[in-house]
């Protein structure tokens, strides 16, 4: 009998197509994690309330099955797209919104230090909202093209970035504007889209393996330290239905594919907040949260009968180098912030990317260090709690959305 050992082995998801309807063996997609307890199945344990003579217990019984699981990853451009289209329980748009100067009757555009300007038509007709990450070809300023480019303002006829342009006055008429990849946003009243998934995870030494039908992904957690690796941590909760496949029928999903991504470091990674680029954070993190529950009934089925979420829940912790009050002032005054992150591959540019927006919050809660003898900086330590993030309602050049994620990756 072979042991399995601690390493060799894996996890694999496919979307169902509904609730009761395990996914078929193929086309599923490998789990890349570096660790997290993984499926696990329990059962309530109901104890025998009988009083016995003889001062023993009468055995009890199984209840109700429960199945979660939880994994953490590094993360990769592409290595976690339906995850984060379940959680979102949105669907990513269309891939490269390319528009020129006959779109939207743009005519032609001249560029600023921080603005592209176009000589009529609208950019909001175009397709374009603040948070988007595109870039500029075709440019007769060339050190314009092919950069990623995040808009930070939207109206008819300019687009403000955050990034610093070739100021040209002259007419162009060449360009190429193009949002890079897929954006995933909030969907509207009616339209969110809850998404079922079987889980699988397979041991090679002992050629057995568990699955997991039903699985509702609930949240997903980003999260940044110096010198590090960005950290991806996901969870999801399902109705209690789990089967071992005995060696020889398992595993049951065949061939799953690897993302090929490469983990994403810190370093290259830009966090923009109240306008401003942030250089001296020492350590974030965002979770975003759809609150599943699997009920208990009473059922002569020991599984739940479906997995229901509830609002989705946008939290953020960010601790800072101390060197001046202005976060502690917006706190008191509660002034709206945004906050952009953008993390890029280590590659020419245009660079692979994966862009988080959350638009619309206040600051919880602003805390700064003690005092101490040691060598070192002060800091202050930033919450923003759910209750305190909310959807954008700014209206045109926005995303009505509390959450707004863009890959570059066209699929």
């Amino acid at each position: 009998m072979a042991y399995q050992e601690q390493w060799n082995g894996y996890a694999a998801a496919k979307v169902q197509s509904g609730i009761g309807s395990q996914a078929s063996s193929t086309g599923a997609t490998i789990i890349r994690q570096t660790g997290g307890v993984g499926g696990r199945t329990t059962k309530a344990a109901i104890e025998s309330q009988e009083v016995r003579r003889d001062g023993m217990s009468t055995r009890g019984r199984h209840g109700l099955r429960k199945s979660t699981g939880a994994y953490t990853h590094e993360y990769s451009v592409g290595g976690f797209d339906d995850i984060m289209q379940a959680v979102m329980r949105g669907t990513w748009g269309s891939a490269d919104l390319a528009v020129t100067e006959a779109t939207a009757g743009l005519t032609s555009i001249t560029t600023g230090a921080n603005t592209i300007v176009a000589a009529a038509g609208s950019w909001i007709t175009a397709g374009f909202k603040v948070g988007d990450v595109c870039v500029l070809t075709g440019h007769s300023s060339a050190g314009n093209n092919s950069r990623n480019l995040r808009i930070t303002g939207v109206t008819a006829l300019t687009l403000t970035v955050a990034e610093t342009l070739t100021v040209n006055a002259v007419a162009d008429t060449a360009f190429t504007l193009t949002r890079t990849g897929r954006v995933l946003v909030n969907p509207g009243a009616g339209a969110l889209v809850k998404r079922y998934f079987t889980v699988e995870e397979y041991e090679y030494d002992t050629d057995q393996s568990e699955v997991f039908t039903d699985c509702v992904w609930g949240s997903f957690k980003l999260s940044m330290r110096p010198n590090g690796l960005l950290q991806f941590d996901t969870s999801w909760v399902g109705t209690g239905q789990t089967e071992v496949k005995a060696s020889g029928s398992s595993p049951h999903f065949t061939s799953p594919a690897t993302p090929s991504g490469v983990p994403l470091a810190v370093v290259e990674a830009t966090i923009r907040m109240g306008g401003i680029d942030l250089l001296d954070l020492t350590s974030f993190d965002i979770t975003v949260d759809n609150q599943p529950v699997a009920p208990d009934v009473i059922s002569a089925s020991p599984y739940s009968p479906a997995v229901f979420s509830g609002s989705e829940m946008v939290t953020m912790n960010l601790t800072a180098l101390r060197k001046d009050l202005v976060f502690m002032t917006d706190f008191l005054a509660e002034t709206p912030y945004s906050l952009h992150i953008l993390a890029t591959e280590s590659e020419s540019e245009p660079k692979s990317f994966v862009s988080i927006m959350v638009p619309n919050f206040t600051l919880g809660s602003v805390d700064k260090s003690a005092l101490a003898k040691s060598g070192g900086p002060r800091t202050q330590s930033i919450s923003v709690p759910a209750a305190l993030v909310g959807v954008d309602n700014t209206g045109a050049g926005y995303d009505a959305t509390q959450v707004k994620i863009q890959v570059s990756n066209a699929t």
